[in-house]
């Protein structure tokens, strides 16, 4: 009788292992690939590729920018990767609406996927980055004019950690760690901000600070 019951609860024990580890398994996955919706996202593209931005002005496309984003395996062999990343470049660099970064739910992907312009390099260059996480904020805290491509017309002045430690994957798979100062860490902070949910205007308490903006003529 004793011996059943062991069984029978070791059985149980194990099931639920089991279960445990075809939850991480399917999550893990699932995390890693794009759903139906992204790819045809990634499809889709106007006139040289650009892609469309999301809105906060448009109700369906402020739910995509005030939702978390989630890892994405970076793979040079994932097609659906590359091409959503060359066309995230294209985007970001459309003379018409430049900008100097770029997240991936910006336009429909709610994946941890960024473009950064490096002022902190000697050629400025634009970089993509993936899964990126800030794990250091500094004390010391500036204030600075922002926009978005999201929330065109507006500027606002939002406060920001002067220098930030990021870490990160690279196209490679590649793994890095990085202290960014200065502006560019202000990029790197406003773009995170867009893998969290979060739109600077967030991070203003007085809106009045948000002014639209003037265009020269």
């Amino acid at each position: 009788m004793q011996l059943n019951y062991f069984l029978m609860k070791l059985s149980k024990q194990l099931l639920s292992a089991y279960l445990i580890i075809l939850i991480t398994v399917f999550a893990s996955c699932s995390t890693n690939r794009f759903t139906l919706k992204e790819k045809r996202i990634i499809k889709k593209s106007g006139t040289n590729n650009i892609m469309q931005i999301m809105l906060v002005s448009n109700q369906t496309d402020s739910i995509t920018l005030y939702k978390k984003s989630r890892n994405i395996k970076a793979d040079s062999s994932n097609r659906h990767l590359t091409t959503l990343v060359q066309k995230m470049y294209v985007t970001v660099r459309d003379t018409n609406n430049p900008g100097v970064g770029i997240a991936a739910p910006q336009i429909g992907i709610n994946k941890r996927i960024i473009w950064v312009q490096r002022f902190d390099k000697q050629e400025k260059p634009f970089e993509a980055y993936f899964n990126t996480q800030i794990v250091y904020y500094s004390k010391t805290k500036s204030e600075g004019r922002e926009g978005c491509l999201s929330i065109p017309g507006y500027r606002g002045f939002v406060s920001r950690s002067d220098t930030i430690i990021v870490n990160y994957d690279l196209l490679n798979q590649t793994n890095l760690t990085d202290t960014i100062n200065g502006f560019t860490s202000i990029i790197f902070q406003h773009e995170i901000d867009h893998l969290e949910g979060i739109l600077y205007t967030d991070r203003i308490k007085d809106k009045s600070k948000i002014t639209k903006r003037i265009k020269k003529n």
